[in-house]
Order: structure tokens, then C-alpha cells, then sequence
């Protein structure tokens, strides 16, 4: 958008054709469309006083157009902090996503984020925790490769960020940032003023160093679009009645965590009426793609660690029980989403009928048990074995697994 768009809205709202205006003000049309559309930044002082006088504007503050640089590998909460500080002191915020492939590739080596994010997550990042701000908030992406490492380069990496400002159609006048060594720069090679947020971090003492060195520590700065990135995600898989949903429950409650139901149970209850006789072929992905917003929701929310209850790999067994054949869709789920740990429950604890349940003959569940161990193994998935008829030792024994991973 224009810093002079003003202008024109103005003149629609006065009902004023282009041409009279331009004679009014004694400027051309093509000088009046180039300004109002961007093309001229920087009008003559009695040029634009003429249009105002034309338009009866007598009151104007120039808008004010400030920017962030910065890696947000990952974006915290101080971060947030920082873009919310600066909106408040401008009309239009840019927030620029520096990346290099290199330097990039060598921070996620050195961290404990579990898979490195694409240049598309770190922007999504960003775009979902200001979408309600938008448009006056802009996300941008600044590819850095090549460029000096950082304190270097700054002739080299400014030139990149005014060819940024040409292709995105802005000039900022101010930059916000938390860096005091780095004004005299800003200043020098960009002509920005610079607006320091927070330099000492007394009201946020966190870094994107100390998350990706030792995420738990500092899981509550971590926004919930990042924390799939670092969360832990323990599935428990089991045959019917093998008392993984209670364990969940339990699992759940004590580390004060979310949990993912098992969306099959309530999908034959709301689809099919509570009786698995009335499934078919084509609605083990339906299960399956609710199955995953379940998921998605628990490690959004999650406190360190979500506990699942079932994954693809159950669905699949499931479909071969009752279809007689795998199901392509379900082995691309399998083979997308993994878990950090894979629980399967042995089938010695008592069985019980809740209306919902088939397969409980004592042949079947030790047939759909071998039948996960098959589709584990054929998948490549390490899995945990917990055999006890006892409810209170599965329970120690899970405890104890997920205690190694939060102190490990």
C-alpha cells in the first residue's frame, strides 16, 4: 500500500474526478497515479500541500512504517513481544525472516529441535500468530546466502534489504530491535532510526539459542505454532481392551499434559451408529484424518510431552482385520508421521465388553496383536513392549519411560 493512498481515498470520499483534482492542485494525472500508487515516495513539500489544500485536508501525519529483522529459529515469545511493542508505536509493521541455508542447517545440528523447520514454517510461524493483525503486519522472507557471516557484511546485506523494499513496495523509517551494537549500522548503511525493545531482557530472558539448547527449560516462551517442533510424542498402541486408554488418562493428568483420543471409537459412534459391522473401505481415511487433528491438537497444546492413544499403524491393522487389504492412504500417514516412541501394551489384563468393541475373543486379540507386531517391524518403527495383568505396573513401568525423555 501507498503511504499516499490517503489521497485518493480522500478524493472518492469528496466525490472529486482525477482530472479536476490535478487542475485544482496544478500537477499532472500521471504525477497525482504514480503518488498514489507508490511510484513516488518522496513528493515535493508544495506539490503534496497543494493536493491537501485541494482535498481540504488540513491535518496530516505522515503514516508511520516500521521493521524487525531477525532468524526466528524459532520465534518466541519475546519475539511476539517485541512485534506487538513496535505495532503499538507505528501504523505499518514489515517482520523480515533472515535465512542461510548454511548457518541454518548448522544451528539445528547444534540444537535439539526435532525436525529442522522449512523457510515455509518459520514464515507460517509468524503469518498465524499475526493474522489477525494483518494486513498493517507483513511477514517477509530475506534469503541471506552467500552474504558474510553476521557481524560482516553489512554494505552487502543492506543492498539485499533495499532490494526487498523495492519488490514488497515499502520503506520503513524506524527498526525495532533488542541488538544496542547494531544501531550505528542501521543508522549508517539503511538511514533507520532504531527503537530498542527489551535490551536486557528483563521482561523475557530467552533467546532462540536457549530454546534450541534445551527446550524444557524454557518450553512456556515456546508459542504453540512452534511447539510440534520440539514436543514429544508417545503413542500407545494396543489391541481392544488393553487398557491403553486408561493409561492415557492417567499418563496425561500426571504430567499435566494433553492427550489424543482415539477418534475410531468416536467415529463409529457418530458415523455408523456404534456398530463396527457398517464399515467400509473408504472410511479408514476419514478415520485417519481425524485421527491427525487430534494429534495436531495435542502437541499444539502440549506440556513437553502428548501422549496418543493408537496410531496409523493400528488403523491400518484394523483395515486389513475387517477390508481383508492395507490401505494406500493409511501407509502414506504411516510412513509421514512417526512418534518419538512407540509403547505397544501386551494383551494380559481382562478383557471388557463396553458395546463398542469386537475382536475379544482370546485367538483374535493375540491375532491382532501379532498383526501390529508385523505392521510395526514392516514399517521400520522401534517400539517399547509393557507385559503385566497389573494396571498399577504398566503404569510405573510408562512413567518411568517418559520421565528418561522430559530429564534425558
Amino acid at each position: 500500500m501507498s503511504d499516499f493512498q490517503y489521497l485518493q481515498d480522500k478524493r472518492r470520499e469528496l466525490g472529486i474526478k482525477v482530472n479536476a483534482l490535478c487542475e485544482k492542485a496544478g500537477i499532472t494525472r500521471a504525477y497525482f497515479n504514480q503518488l498514489v500508487g507508490g511510484k513516488i515516495r518522496n513528493p515535493g513539500v508544495k506539490k503534496l500541500a497543494a493536493i491537501h489544500k485541494a482535498l481540504d485536508i488540513k491535518h496530516y501525519r505522515p503514516r508511520t512504517v516500521g521493521i524487525i529483522f531477525g532468524k526466528f529459529y524459532p520465534v518466541h515469545t519475546g519475539h511476539i513481544n517485541m512485534i506487538y511493542e513496535a505495532f503499538s508505536q507505528v501504523d505499518e509493521l514489515h517482520v523480515v525472516v533472515c535465512t542461510d541455508a548454511e548457518r541454518d542447517l548448522r544451528l539445528f545440528n547444534d540444537g535439539h529441535m526435532k525436525t529442522m523447520p522449512t523457510i515455509q514454517d518459520r514464515l507460517r510461524w509468524l503469518q498465524l500468530i499475526v493474522k489477525y493483525q494483518r494486513p498493517d503486519i507483513r511477514i517477509h522472507h530475506l534469503v541471506e546466502d552467500g552474504l558474510p557471516n553476521y557481524p560482516n557484511g553489512w554494505a552487502a546485506w543492506a543492498d539485499r534489504v533495499k532490494q526487498l523494499y523495492k519488490q514488497r513496495g515499502f520503506t520503513p523509517s524506524v527498526v525495532f530491535s533488542s541488538e544496542v551494537q547494531d544501531a550505528q549500522s542501521y543508522d549508517r548503511y539503511l538511514g533507520l532510526k532504531t527503537v530498542l525493545v527489551d535490551p536486557e531482557r528483563q521482561f523475557f530472558n530467552v533467546s532462540a539459542t536457549k530454546i534450541r539448547n534445551n527446550p524444557f527449560e524454557y518450553w512456556t516462551f515456546i508459542p504453540k505454532e512452534v511447539r510440534p517442533f520440539f514436543a514429544k510424542t508417545i503413542a500407545i498402541l494396543g489391541g481392544r481392551g488393553s487398557g491403553k486408554s486408561a493409561l492415557i488418562s492417567k499418563l496425561s493428568n500426571v504430567f499435566n499434559t494433553t492427550s489424543a483420543w482415539e477418534y475410531g471409537r468416536e467415529y463409529v459412534f457418530d458415523h455408523l451408529g456404534g456398530d463396527e459391522q457398517a464399515l467400509q473401505y473408504a472410511d479408514y481415511p476419514r478415520i485417519a484424518n481425524g485421527h491427525l487433528r487430534y494429534i495436531d491438537f495435542a502437541v499444539r497444546h502440549a506440556n513437553r510431552v502428548a501422549f496418543i492413544d493408537t496410531d496409523f499403524i493400528t488403523i491400518q491393522a484394523f483395515c486389513l482385520q475387517y477390508e481383508g487389504k492395507e490401505h494406500p492412504f493409511l501407509n502414506a500417514m504411516i510412513k509421514q508421521y512417526r512418534f518419538d516412541v512407540t509403547i505397544l501394551l501386551g494383551n494380559d489384563i481382562k478383557w471388557v465388553d463396553d458395546g463398542l468393541r469386537n475382536l475379544g475373543s482370546e485367538k483374535q486379540r493375540k491375532d491382532f496383536q501379532q498383526l501390529l507386531r508385523q505392521l510395526l517391524v514392516q514399517n521400520n518403527i522401534d517400539y517399547i513392549d509393557i507385559n503385566s495383568p497389573s494396571h498399577s505396573e504398566r503404569f510405573a513401568q510408562t512413567k518411568s519411560i517418559v520421565l528418561n525423555i522430559l530429564n534425558g
